[in-house]
């Protein structure tokens, strides 16, 4: 009596490896294009934060800058003093346009009323209409700056990006109006 062995032959072949690297493979390339966009995404948003901190840099030295000295006018993009406008090169490698935009706020009206703290019958926890001086009105001109500084830069080649801020900057200095 015979005994006869069945056999199987157990592995894959190649048709099999075949098809499962075609599965594979398209299903990875959905996924690596999505990391290649992750990637222009991230450099995309590198830009933007160095873009603010150029920003708030410039911003910084314009407020450390005498106040006569910070020029007026649309669009300059010269640099003075140190501060910084005009085209940009980061580190990164990277071109910024700063740009100034400056305007007096002229004039600035202020009301105040005096308050008699010297009297000897003055009582700061409840003080009384007559320890308070009539109402005076100041005007004063050219001494309240508004400063906008806009950053821009280039996407893709062609779109313009830019972001900006704006603040006032005040002469302590001048006494009169």
């Amino acid at each position: 009596m015979r005994l006869s062995s069945a056999r199987k032959d157990t592995g894959v072949t190649l048709l099999e490896i075949m098809m499962a690297l075609l599965i594979m493979t398209s299903a990875m390339i959905p996924v690596a294009s999505l990391m290649g966009y992750g990637g222009r995404a991230t450099s995309k948003d590198a830009r933007r934060i160095i873009a603010i901190q150029t920003l708030d840099k410039t911003l910084r030295q314009l407020l450390n800058e005498p106040f006569t000295e910070i020029p007026v006018g649309a669009g300059i993009k010269k640099t003075f003093n140190k501060v910084e406008l005009g085209t940009i090169k980061t580190p990164a490698g990277y071109d910024y346009d700063v740009e100034l935009s400056s305007r007096y706020i002229s004039p600035a009206v202020f009301s105040f009323q005096n308050v008699k703290v010297n009297l000897p019958s003055f009582n700061p926890d409840a003080p009384l209409a007559s320890d308070f001086a009539p109402t005076e009105t100041v005007s004063l001109t050219n001494c309240i700056l508004e400063l906008v500084v806009k950053v821009s830069w280039k996407e893709q080649q062609s779109l313009t990006v830019d972001v900006s801020a704006m603040t006032y900057r005040a002469n302590y200095h001048r006494r009169s109006g």
